[in-house]
């Protein structure tokens, strides 16, 4: 059974579809070249149909020769051949059929047309009589290249065929003939048998389209079928991200100018990676800078100044410039937090040796370490998480508890990691939130967060309201990544 199911498989393929294609093309066009043949032939035949009557009384002749024995006339056998000739030869047609001796007299005669012995040579045209003398006249070397005369008037045609036996003329044979149609090759008798001989033949016809349309269909379709392999080995390459590879077909037609415009659009891919990229690194320069100036910068300008007033103090009031060294030395414990986060986000160096479960546990205690906000971690699933997943999640949660921690005045966070089919990752604060529905509220860390997960083909949630605290759900189906 999956054998066959197997082997029905392989026609959904280009090239044996291609095959199947050419093989019922040429059974096709055959079996109607063949229709159009026996439809002309049928044609001809019904198109002059006196020529084809004298054909046959000139075969009559010649078979009515066997009758002549010597001096003798066997006259019941040339009865019979008169009466039978015209159903033997599919002729039908009113007249009659008569032959006549050397000297020109009547011996027999048969037809549906009555007459008198005596009056019917006189009642033949004047051409058919000139026929009959011309035929008894010829000369014993003619008489290999005997010939029916024909002649029409009206719509009787009269046929006259010299009757010969060696080096003699032994008679004429002359038949009167109107309304002639042949029953062989009729519409009644030829399409019949036209059919039957394409019956007969089909069997024949089915093997020769069959070989045909095989050799026909390997020979075009391998070449068709290679080209478009090479096409979907570049796509493939570049769904996995290397644009590096372009499709090899230099010939000018369709197929070839589809690779040449997919390469063009390869190259522009490429192109407007890089760009994104150099942008996306712009974007975290002037992000890191906006975090050193708005924080390690006036912290550290801080500690200048209680270090200065403390400077200041010495020998005057040593209990003051103790507390102002005492407030110096809170800020720069507090800005070496800082700038360890900052690190933490440049180079998430957990991810190196640990999974995403363990990376973002370590990095949860770390942060509330850090920052003194309560967390609680889950995870659920056991599903392995693939790395680009896994470093995109790691950077969103870096940058949304960095939010909490900045923004949120929130006591607790909880974040919820799901390692299934689907993996999502959840990140909830209690903090002061903020009107999501107001997009130019969105900064560059919302922004980057979006971006990382639409690079995913997944989808983000964020939903907050003031003084409720916010919400962000990030999803990615692991297929397909």
């Amino acid at each position: 059974m999956r054998a066959s199911v197997r082997f029905f498989q392989r026609f959904r393929r280009l090239q044996w579809k291609l095959t199947l294609f050419y093989i019922l093309t040429t059974l096709v066009v055959l079996l109607f070249l063949e229709m159009i043949a026996a439809l002309i032939f049928l044609a001809v035949v019904n198109y002059d149909k006196s020529k084809m009557l004298a054909a046959q009384v000139g075969s009559v002749a010649y078979n009515l020769s066997s009758n002549f024995t010597g001096p003798f006339i066997n006259r019941d056998q040339l009865r019979e051949a008169l009466k039978s000739w015209p159903s033997e030869f599919g002729a039908e047609f009113r007249g009659l059929s008569a032959v006549l001796d050397a000297d020109g007299r009547l011996i027999e005669a048969d037809g549906d047309v009555a007459f008198e012995r005596n009056e019917w040579g006189p009642m033949l045209p004047a051409k058919v009589q000139q026929n009959i003398q011309t035929a008894l006249s010829l000369n014993p070397s003619d008489i290999g290249q005997l010939t029916s005369y024909t002649f029409k008037s009206g719509g009787t045609a009269y046929i006259v065929s010299p009757i010969a036996q060696t080096n003699k003329i032994r008679g004429v044979l002359v038949v009167q003939a109107e309304h002639v149609r042949f029953s062989y090759y009729s519409f009644g008798g030829v399409l019949p048998r036209a059919f039957l001989f394409i019956g007969q033949s089909l069997i024949l016809f089915f093997l020769g389209a069959a070989i045909v349309g095989i050799a026909f269909g390997i020979v075009t379709s391998r070449s068709l079928v290679r080209r478009i392999r090479r096409i979907l080995v570049s796509a493939d390459r570049w769904s996995q991200g290397d644009f590096t590879t372009f499709v090899q077909d230099p010939s000018g037609d369709e197929l070839g100018q589809l690779g040449q415009r997919l390469n063009q659009m390869a190259r522009q891919l490429r192109l407007l990676l890089r760009t994104r990229q150099e942008l996306a690194t712009l974007e975290e320069r002037n992000r890191l800078a906006r975090e050193l100036h708005d924080s390690v910068k006036q912290q550290m300008f801080a500690v200048s100044i209680w270090v200065n007033t403390a400077k200041s103090l010495i020998g005057q009031d040593e209990q003051t410039a103790r507390s102002h060294l005492s407030e110096a030395e809170s800020l720069i414990s507090h800005t070496q937090r800082e700038l360890s986060s900052l690190i933490q986000e440049l180079r998430p160096v957990a991810l190196e040796s640990k999974d995403l479960a363990h990376a973002l546990g370590d990095y949860l205690r770390s942060w509330q370490d850090q920052t003194g906000i309560a967390v609680d971690f889950e995870v659920s699933g056991e599903h392995r998480v693939s790395s680009s997943i896994e470093e995109a999640f790691f950077r969103i949660a870096q940058e949304a508890l960095s939010n909490a921690a900045r923004h949120s005045k929130a006591t607790s966070v909880r974040v919820k990691l799901e390692c299934g089919e689907i993996a999502q990752l959840s990140i909830s604060d209690n903090g002061c939130g903020f009107d999501a529905r107001q997009e130019a509220r969105e900064g560059v860390g919302l922004s980057s967060m979006r971006e990382r997960a639409q690079g995913l083909d997944g989808d983000i949630d964020i939903r907050s309201e003031k003084g409720k605290g916010t919400v962000i759900v990030v999803r990615c189906e692991q297929t397909g990544i």
